[in-house]
Order: structure tokens, then C-alpha cells, then sequence
């Protein structure tokens, strides 16, 4: 793999993990769009190439700190984008070639279909339901922090 990406279980892998990236936290977009942001990034400037793997999302997660679903609606966006390809069973991948900029005369006329007003319905929804979830995780964390500090001790 040549995105310096560690196979799951490898010894790399777990060092991976501690050096965990964050997501800007005072953003007010929705955490799936900065790391499709990021993700993006990493394809335009070629630390994902074409032909590469982009990290499982359960990776994405545990690198990013975000829900699992959070990581698979990013990695959906880029795959609506053209940017990335799921093949089941195998992963997702960095697509090759890459699509012309958005905007662009040969962008508009190399795309084949375009969502069906359900799929882009459906998304809309699917990417309301990650942003609860992830407002939902966070609210736990924050009321078991809270419950941590209050809580008198045992003696």
C-alpha cells in the first residue's frame, strides 16, 4: 500500500492509533464534512494517489476521535464527489483518474448519472443522523466527565 497506510493488527498500526489527529473543534461544520475536508486534501495534494486504499473507518475513527459513522458518511461524500470507489469486500480507493475540478466543462460532461432525488434525500438524512449521533456522543462524554468530577468519594 503506498499510502504509508498500517495493516490492521501490524505493530505500526497501534502506533498509529497514539498519534491520533484531531478535527478543528471550533468549526461549525459538522464533523463528516472536515474530515472529508481532510481527506480531500490528502488526495489533491497525492498522499492518497490513485489506486490507494483510504483507511477502513473504523481507522478513520480511532485516528480521528470520531464515531465510525461519522468516518463512513465522510468517505460517502468523496465517493458522490468521484473522488473515491468502494469495491465490497476489498475497501474503498482513491479513484484514477482523478475528476476534472467541480465546475469545470469536462467534469459536468464526464459524469454519467446524477443521484436520483431519493439517494440525495436519503443522504441528506443519513448525514442529519451522523450529526446527531456525534452531538449525542459528545453531550455522554461530557455528562460522564461531569459525573466523574461530582461524584463524592468512597470511603
Amino acid at each position: 500500500m503506498s499510502n504509508g497506510a498500517a495493516a490492521p493488527g501490524s505493530p505500526r498500526a497501534g502506533a498509529r492509533r497514539t498519534a491520533a489527529r484531531r478535527l478543528p473543534q471550533s468549526s461549525d461544520r459538522p464533523p463528516y464534512r472536515l474530515l472529508a475536508d481532510d481527506l480531500r486534501r490528502q488526495i489533491l495534494v497525492g498522499r492518497l494517489g490513485p489506486g490507494d486504499q483510504v483507511p477502513p473507518s473504523r481507522v478513520l475513527g480511532e485516528e480521528y476521535g470520531i464515531a465510525d459513522m461519522t468516518a463512513r458518511s465522510a468517505v460517502r461524500v468523496l465517493r458522490d464527489e468521484g473522488l473515491v470507489y468502494t469495491e465490497p469486500g476489498r475497501g474503498t480507493f482513491v479513484a484514477s483518474p482523478l475528476p476534472a475540478p467541480a465546475g469545470s466543462v469536462s467534469a459536468a460532461a464526464s459524469r454519467t448519472h446524477m443521484p436520483t432525488d431519493e439517494y440525495t434525500e436519503l443522504a441528506r438524512r443519513v448525514d442529519e443522523l451522523a450529526d446527531v449521533l456525534d452531538t449525542l456522543l459528545r453531550l455522554f462524554g461530557q455528562a460522564g466527565s461531569l459525573r466523574r468530577r461530582t461524584a463524592a468519594p468512597v470511603t
